[in-house]
């Protein structure tokens, strides 16, 4: 006799335990799972958003004493803007012959605790014009010759015989359908703020 109420309080707390479980199971099978990371996905954002370009700006001039930039309408003295290209892949820029390319490089002058002023090249016409492009190749640059002449814009800048400034060169390529064409990549580089003197 007290072998079988043995056996049905087995049984019994064994069907009471079998819902429990059941209820415990469903319990972990419908806890909500967070979706993946994508560990990759921003370094991708980052990567396609990083510029391909640094640029720097060599005066006509260097001593310990100062660096040197000149303006005139005659004859300048040349300068260059160095665009280097810091990517893993050839890069294509517009030549500076043709439309696309002819105001890609500007600059921007602070005298003092004034307002900046933009320099660039001033509206032009071309008598034959089409896309045309310069690659560089990874780690190797684009040499831009400037002369501040009259082609150039630089009516807003104060005259003097000689002064000290600060100037930024700035590279910028808009989104054209013949950009996406050639695979010239678009978007805006500026160099760091060289301190020099600039005579006229």
């Amino acid at each position: 006799m007290l072998i079988a109420r043995r056996s049905v309080m087995r049984l019994l707390f064994s069907n009471r335990q079998i819902p429990v479980t059941i209820f415990l199971l469903c319990i972990a099978g419908c806890r909500s799972v967070p979706a993946p990371t994508h560990a990759n996905s921003n370094l991708t954002v980052t990567q396609a958003q990083k510029t391909p370009f640094t640029l720097s700006i060599v005066p006509t001039g260097s001593t310990s004493d100062s660096r040197v930039i000149t303006i005139a309408s005659q004859k300048p003295h040349e300068f260059y803007v160095v665009l280097t290209n810091i990517s893993n892949e050839p890069q294509p820029v517009w030549e500076t012959w043709n439309s696309w390319g002819s105001r890609t490089i500007s600059f921007e002058f602070t005298f003092g605790n004034n307002p900046l002023i933009l320099i660039a090249r001033g509206p032009e016409i071309f008598t034959r014009n089409f896309p045309s492009t310069f690659l560089i190749p990874p780690s190797e640059h684009k040499v831009y010759p400037i002369r501040l002449d009259k082609w150039w814009d630089v009516g807003s800048i104060p005259k003097s015989t000689e002064m000290l400034v600060s100037v930024k060169a700035v590279y910028e390529a808009p989104v054209t359908p013949e950009a996406a064409t050639y695979h010239v990549w678009t978007g805006r580089v500026e160099s760091r703020n060289y301190s020099v003197t600039l005579r006229q």
